[in-house]
């Protein structure tokens, strides 16, 4: 969490750009077969890592960022708010999430690494290949069960990592002023 740019507010993370993250409590879905997004089952609370200074690991208080407490293998989706377009990348342990590649931190078309607010209302896991996708579940580090583990065959960073990208100035004007015509021709 970088300075005022993202900020906590109740249950949802504000990213520039005007959007919002909602990290919803769901039922854990079977690892195997295809299923449909599981029921919201409220939302996780979010915590700044500076207001638990003491009580993280140093490690934690370095990064710093959010904290949402979850139990061991406790599953969650996300889910964005916003109104106009903004590029997220949503990172699970240093990989992306939409691609399943490892985490660059800018934008790519092919494989595509960011989803588009509001377009996306949710992401319920990390792309596994072949249109498979696996639930986001809380699992501890050094076992080898984190996606991060099984993509880049290190342990190290853990947690949800969140990027936007909103539309600079100009693009911003062009997508209103087609909205605009959107509802004028209706």
């Amino acid at each position: 969490m970088s300075g005022a740019a993202v900020r906590i507010d109740e249950d949802t993370l504000r990213l520039p750009g005007g959007v919002g993250v909602r990290f919803m409590r769901t039922l854990r879905v079977p690892e195997t077969g295809t299923h449909p997004l599981p029921p919201g089952l409220g939302t996780f609370p979010l915590r700044r890592v500076a207001d638990h200074a003491d009580r993280v690991p140093e490690e934690m208080r370095r990064r710093g960022g959010v904290l949402l407490p979850v139990y061991l293998r406790e599953a969650m989706w996300l889910r964005f708010l916003g109104t106009r377009p903004v590029a997220v990348q949503v990172g699970a342990g240093k990989v992306c999430a939409v691609s399943g590649e490892p985490w660059s931190g800018r934008l790519a078309g092919d494989p595509q690494n960011y989803v588009v607010v509001p377009r996306q209302p949710w992401l319920d896991g990390v792309n596994s290949g072949a249109g498979t996708v696996r639930q986001f579940v809380a699992v501890p580090l050094g076992l080898g069960a984190t996606v991060e583990g099984q993509v880049t065959g290190e342990e190290v960073w853990g947690g949800v990592q969140l990027q936007s990208f909103p539309l600079g100035a100009a693009a911003l004007e062009r997508w209103r002023e087609e909205k605009r015509r959107a509802v004028l021709r209706r």
